[in-house]
């Protein structure tokens, strides 16, 4: 890793703790009295998770991390908390086989393929000192599982907030929901405005939470680049 790419890594982790994250969790406490059940899909480090423990009392959480050296990771860093539970599962609309992207910067890695020909892809290649397709450094088979088809299985009678970041698959997550997304109170989820993955359209993405009685409540532009973080309500709770 070049010495360029780790302080831009740095800079942004900095801003993201510091600024970015605490802006979520102010409009969070803000907005949600109790928080008994959160869901984190795209869980990487456990960042939100450790801002709900740090500020909330949940009684149960459920996590998603399809990358296996993260979800060992979260193993160790969660291993004594009782009311927390480890899923090393990729969520989509379907229960199939999936080609999963590992791109080079982890937190990009998906099941969305990279656009290698857009001009925001081709500058944050730059700036990790490589080109559009050396962004991503390898593809492995995975089978993905519908939220759907885990919470059949979960004794929830709601969920207060999920949060969903797997980069450029979110409307697949919540497709996958399918009638279980009334549970949701709140939903915390990632949009990007920079086209990077193939056949993404944020458009699409808040026409189906609008449909679905989701409001939007409050965006969180991220600074520096295209990309934010939305807050939307369930209309029937209110």
């Amino acid at each position: 890793m070049k010495i360029f790419e780790i302080i831009a890594i740095v800079f942004f982790d900095l801003i993201d703790k510091f600024f970015h994250q605490r802006r979520i969790i102010l409009t969070l406490k803000k907005n949600i009295s109790q928080l008994n059940n959160f869901i984190d899909v795209g869980a990487h480090k456990g960042n939100y998770t450790d801002l709900i423990l740090n500020n909330f009392k949940p009684k149960k959480i459920l996590m998603f991390e399809p990358q296996d050296r993260i979800f060992n990771y979260l193993k160790k860093k969660y291993s004594e908390n009782k009311n927390l539970f480890l899923f090393n599962t990729a969520l989509s609309n379907k229960n199939e086989s999936a080609k999963f992207n590992l791109n080079r910067h982890n937190l990009t890695s998906s099941l969305s393929n990279l656009d290698q020909n857009n001009s925001y892809l081709k500058l944050k290649a730059k700036l990790f000192g490589t080109t559009s397709q050396g962004m991503i450094v390898d593809t492995k088979t995975i089978q993905t599982k519908t939220l759907f088809s885990i919470l059949e299985k979960e004794n929830l009678e709601a969920i207060d907030l999920l949060k969903i970041d797997t980069e450029g698959h979110e409307l697949q997550v919540l497709q996958g929901m399918r009638e279980k997304i009334n549970m949701v109170k709140y939903i915390l989820i990632e949009f990007h405005n920079d086209e990077i993955y193939v056949s993404y359209d944020p458009k699409n993405l808040h026409k189906f939470l609008i449909s679905n009685n989701f409001n939007l409540i409050k965006r969180f532009k991220f600074p520096f680049t295209t990309w934010e973080d939305r807050l939307y309500v369930n209309d029937n709770f209110n």
